[in-house]
């Protein structure tokens, strides 16, 4: 399927906090099961002092193959900072509550 190559490409090539790949395809004229549009939220901090553009353009390179078979991706490169901004959510996991630290 051509969203796990997008998001095993990305993986290998990206220190990722978050990511997501999401087929669009079923909101377009296509058939069923098509894989041609696609919209990629990532979280790096490899764009750190990046513009928007060369953050398009990293995305596009790391997925030059795949571009070949679709017809359209929203791409939405954010750093954690920035996920943070906009999302609220920090990315880091919770603490535990269980074992020591649970309440007695």
């Amino acid at each position: 399927m051509i969203k796990d190559e997008i998001e095993q490409n990305l993986k290998n090539n990206l220190e990722i906090y978050f990511l997501e790949v999401i087929n669009e395809s079923n909101m377009h004229n296509t058939p069923d099961g098509a894989e041609s549009h696609f919209k990629i939220t990532v979280v790096s901090d490899f764009f750190e002092e990046m513009r928007a553009v060369q953050r398009h353009q990293k995305i596009y390179q790391i997925l030059s193959e795949e571009m070949k078979k679709i017809h359209a991706i929203a791409i939405h490169p954010f750093t954690r900072n920035e996920w943070k901004d906009i999302s609220g959510d920090d990315l880091k996991s919770p603490n535990c509550l269980g074992g020591e630290n649970a309440e007695k």
